[in-house]
């Protein structure tokens, strides 16, 4: 039966005194979400305040439980799927999600962001990058994990940052403007091919900035070699 957990269950030491974060669960795998309540269970930083094995059951319980974060599967056997993250954002935006999930695709890290949910996460990830990823969404900073990580924290430059941040984080569009900016076009040229004003383009590459947390034009250049997207569509004509 899906259920809030009764704090009993799953409050650690120090929970009643603010100290911890509150996390709710949505997976339909049993053993793993009592796996996970056990393991939060073990520190003083993060407690389970519920779980539900159901994506359509989540919105009632996230409203009676009110996390701090919560911890989702993409696959919950409903076909929910990112629809399910749009639907926790929707209703709670000032709850963060983490996608903690064995869905793999090439672009669900971008779909899911653009959903909502501020982390991404496999399930093949250990304890160590769990607990990283916790913090960071709860932080209300974007992170992704699969060995590289978008977070970034005190000491660490932009452009280091942006090394988690891949290619699929961005449009179509903004993937053809940051292709432009690599071969070297010029803003009145991109704006002429695009058929947009000039300024239009500078916003354009100032959110792709933000994506990728990039602040000038020569470290975007820099990324785009990097993920070899100027070769995407070869040289400057």
């Amino acid at each position: 039966m899906n259920r809030i957990d009764s704090p009993a269950d799953t409050v650690t030491p120090g929970a009643a005194r603010g100290r911890v974060g509150r996390i709710f669960v949505v997976d339909n795998q049993q053993l793993f979400r009592e796996g996970l309540c056990a393991l939060l269970a073990r520190g003083r930083e993060f407690v389970v305040v519920g779980a539900t094995r159901e994506g359509h059951e989540a919105l009632e319980l996230i409203a009676a439980a009110q996390p701090d974060v919560v911890m989702t599967e993409l696959h919950l056997g409903t076909g929910s799927s990112v629809q399910h993250v749009e639907q926790i954002h929707q209703r709670f935006p000032q709850v963060a999600i983490l996608v903690l999930t064995e869905f793999r695709a090439h672009d669900v890290a971008a779909r899911v962001r653009r959903a909502g949910a501020l982390g991404y996460l496999l399930k093949e990830q250990g304890v160590g990058e769990l607990l990283a990823a916790l913090r960071e969404v709860a932080a209300g900073r974007w992170y992704r994990g699969n060995s590289r990580n978008a977070a970034r924290g005190p000491g660490v430059s932009k452009e280091r940052a942006a090394q988690g941040v891949q290619v699929v984080d961005l449009t179509e569009r903004q993937r053809r403007v940051l292709r432009w900016v690599a071969l070297g076009y010029r803003a009145r040229e991109i704006a002429q091919m695009l058929g947009v004003s000039i300024k239009a383009v500078h916003k354009q590459c100032e959110r792709i900035r933000d994506v990728l947390q990039l602040d000038s034009t020569a470290a975007l250049t820099r990324f785009a070699a990097r993920e070899g997207v100027a070769e995407e569509s070869g040289a400057k004509r």
